[in-house]
């Protein structure tokens, strides 16, 4: 899905600056996710830069090199900010702003340092990386090229349920915790999914689960018989509500100590 977004903004922006930001999102999420949550909050840096560079792009026609360092952050989203009402937007406040966000707390919220105060650090790294997934959908919104139904479903995965236990490689998920009961990991994965099902083989993928009719005949259809998922006759899985329900109760639990 990445590598979607990656081609499709290579056609309106500078390569070097779509790898930029490619590279600086695959960063923060990672460590989001495997919750190293002050390296999450220092790479929002990098982000910030390659987003700046972009806009400099679409507002002013060229931009600082990479190499070369933005003098003045604030600064610089100011300037963007003054350009005229012509320019989207999108490109000339709404990223702007929120890029001011994440450039505030990686400086002055004291990310790395000792401190008497209650800890801050990973909801921090929660609003860095959700302004981070809204600026890289927004980019892709203004410059897809694909049709209106492909480009929303690639923006609402790209904003899904951000579960610290699952995590997502180019469309590959694994399980965290290795020692989650089967139809524990099954509900996750259903959970953590932004389409409306998955197929008994995705599944298998992810799980890296080899005997897929014990998988069928025995796990799916004791948990479509207690009505926590719908395993259809054509091998579609759809998660209900007390399936829903279950992970969202069961979660923090699930959680390795």
């Amino acid at each position: 899905m990445l590598n979607q977004f990656s081609t499709e903004l290579k056609s309106v922006f500078p390569s070097e600056l779509v790898d930029a930001l490619m590279d600086s999102y695959v960063e923060i999420k990672t460590n989001f996710i495997t919750q190293k949550w002050e390296p999450s909050e220092l790479n929002g840096g990098k982000f910030v830069e390659a987003v700046i560079r972009i806009l400099q792009h679409q507002v002013f026609g060229t931009y600082t090199p990479i190499g070369t360092s933005i003098r003045n952050t604030f600064a610089e989203l100011e300037r963007i900010q003054r350009a005229p009402s012509s320019i989207l937007d999108s490109y000339r406040l709404h990223i702007p702003r929120c890029l001011g966000a994440i450039y505030n707390i990686r400086n002055r919220r004291g990310v790395g340092h000792l401190s008497g105060d209650v800890n801050p650090n990973k909801s921090d790294s929660l609003l860095i990386i959700t302004i981070s997934e809204w600026t890289l959908a927004e980019l892709y919104r203004i410059n897809y090229n694909i049709s209106l139904t492909e480009a929303q479903g690639l923006v609402d995965i790209l904003v899904s349920r951000k579960l610290e236990l699952v995590f997502d490689l180019n469309g590959i998920k694994r399980i965290l915790n290795p020692k989650l009961k089967i139809k524990d990991q099954i509900l996750l994965l259903m959970y953590s999914e932004n389409s409306s099902f998955l197929t008994i083989d995705n599944l298998c993928l992810h799980l890296k689960y080899e005997n897929r009719t014990y998988l069928k005949n025995k796990i799916l259809k004791e948990l479509d018989k207690i009505q926590y998922i719908e395993l259809t006759n054509d091998d579609k899985i759809f998660l209900l509500p007390p399936g829903q329900k279950y992970v969202e109760d069961n979660y923090e639990n699930w959680k390795p100590n």
